[in-house]
């Protein structure tokens, strides 16, 4: 099931994006739920009580809380950097100024059907990328967790140390093995580190910067190719 949050204070809106949702469902066959919320206040108090949203169609203009604001708030107080954001405007130029925010795209009003579907396309992409899993073993039984969850894992002797969202464990086993399916999320900045690519939110010379706020050293033999992937260096 993909969690959908629309929010609007047009009702206008919220009717035609509930359209065009349930247009999409049907035509591409993806188990769809979705939440409609007038104001940014009635969205952030349900993502307080940990209610997560794979997608949020956001409005960038309110009375109150606006859609800049909350998403700021996601993003740098909430630590959210797995829901995707298609912010919705009817002034273009907000485009430019938001991208630091990191969303899918840009809806401008009035919403076409045919500008919605690329937009949704677009982040089934990159959901189905987000729902690549990591497979390991640990007491002789297969286990699987989603690349995304894992912020980096460490070689450690016999040992790959994974480093997650919600805390470190370690199993029996090889780094290169274990991340072979999806090694194009990983890039190695040390020896025997390898670091998920989606949670790097800093770079510098000596240093990268993940969104739980680790901070890792990159060797001296590696600052080459951290340098040709990601840029910034």
């Amino acid at each position: 099931m993909i969690k959908i949050a629309v929010v609007d204070d047009d009702s206008a809106i919220l009717q035609k994006l509930k359209e065009l949702l349930s247009s999409f469902d049907v035509r591409y066959g993806y188990d769809l739920k979705t939440d409609f919320f007038c104001s940014c206040e009635e969205l952030a108090d349900t993502a307080a009580a940990d209610v997560f949203y794979d997608l949020i169609f956001l409005d960038i203009e309110f009375s109150g809380m606006n859609g800049t604001e909350f998403a700021s708030m996601l993003r740098n107080k909430m630590k959210n950097y797995d829901t995707q954001i298609i912010f919705i405007s009817s002034v273009k130029e907000h485009a430019l100024e938001l991208f630091r925010i990191a969303p899918v795209e840009f809806l401008i009003k009035p919403i076409t059907e045919k500008e919605f579907m690329r937009c949704m396309l677009m982040f089934m992409d990159i959901y189905r990328k987000n729902e690549n899993f990591l497979e390991y073993t640990q007491e002789n039984t297969k286990h699987r967790i989603r690349s995304r969850e894992v912020l980096y894992i460490e070689s450690s002797g016999k040992k790959a140390v994974f480093h997650t969202k919600n805390g470190v464990f370690s199993v029996y086993g090889k780094v290169s093995e274990i991340i072979k399916h999806d090694s194009s999320r990983f890039i190695c900045v040390s020896r025997g580190i390898y670091v998920n690519t989606d949670h790097i939110i800093g770079v510098t010379l000596n240093e990268l910067h993940l969104t739980d706020e680790t901070v890792l050293s990159i060797s001296r033999g590696c600052r080459s190719a951290v340098r040709d992937r990601l840029g910034g260096l």
